[in-house]
């Protein structure tokens, strides 16, 4: 028996990295964000799903593969509605949208988005 080959990021036919190695599970979550370019308001758009590791947004755009853009979003909380802003960097343009893997994050941000994507509140 021959050992397992690792898989490895690879250029796919839509000049993307593949972003299939998702280390937490996509919800189906549609929030109203906004993508900024160094502070500069770029695109606003939806998102069709979210995870703790990044976002998939509807757009017709093409977004530049590997650009730096931050992801800006509200979320409600029990202590009331908080903006978050998570840097993040664009892995693929697929299927009418864009993702976007986030690059880090606070504790607070991390936490609203498991509040999110576990306990349901947007």
């Amino acid at each position: 028996m021959t050992g397992a080959v690792k898989p490895t990021r690879k250029q796919v036919m839509d000049n993307s990295v593949d972003f299939d190695n998702r280390w937490s599970e996509r919800q189906d979550i549609h929030l109203r964000i906004t993508l900024l370019d160094d502070g500069q308001e770029i695109l606003q758009a939806s998102s069709k799903n979210i995870s703790i590791g990044g976002i998939f947004i509807d757009t017709t755009s093409q977004l530049d593969i590997d650009k730096k853009l931050e992801v800006s979003f509200s979320l409600r909380s029990a202590n009331g509605t908080r903006q978050h802003r998570l840097p993040a960097r664009v892995v693929r343009n697929h299927d009418g949208g864009a993702a976007l893997a986030f690059r880090n994050y606070d504790t607070d941000t991390l936490n609203a988005l498991r509040v999110l994507l576990y306990d349901g509140f947007a």
